[in-house]
């Protein structure tokens, strides 16, 4: 079943999608209960997925560390979801289709969207720079999201092909 999910909204991804782009580097899906994932609209019908994690203080010591050695930290961010702090995992981000989309995370039937525009602005940012260099060939990430991207592509620029 498709579902829309609003960008900057909360979404749940499919367990079909680690079964189609199998990677033991993947996040845990737990059974699509969890993690919930940010969801930013890129080019070509790919939306950009970027995990939450509730483990803040762990993703803090990893940003300050990052920040001592390099200046800044391009992968992770601490915003409020729902009143309490979550870490968004930009290094862990993943390419998906809305075909992968399981349904939208809601509050009361109402789609859950991040709307803070600085942590929209800052989480955005991270995930552009961070593409980029994957791109230019700066970062490796665990999970070749690239070739996700590269295989969603050509699955939505294939009529013929049914996900």
């Amino acid at each position: 079943m498709q579902m829309k999910v609003e960008s900057n909204g909360l979404c749940i991804i499919s367990d079909r999608y680690f079964l189609d782009f199998p990677n033991i580097r993947h996040m845990s899906n737990k059974h699509e209960s969890r993690p919930y994932y940010l969801a930013i609209y890129g080019e070509n019908k790919i939306i950009w997925t970027i995990p939450l994690s509730s483990q803040v203080n762990k993703y803090r010591e990893k940003i300050k560390s990052d920040e001592r050695k390099h200046g800044e930290c391009l992968f992770y961010y601490i915003a409020r979801v729902k009143g309490k702090d979550s870490a968004f995992l930009v290094g862990n981000v993943i390419p998906v289709i809305e075909d992968y989309i399981k349904k939208p995370f809601t509050i009361q039937g109402i789609p859950f969207v991040v709307e803070d525009k600085k942590d929209i602005r800052e989480i955005q940012s991270k995930l552009k720079r961070y593409i980029a260099m994957v791109r230019y060939g700066k970062l490796k990430p665990a999970v070749d999201i690239l070739a996700i991207e590269r295989a969603l592509m050509n699955r939505c620029n294939n009529s013929a092909y049914i996900v």
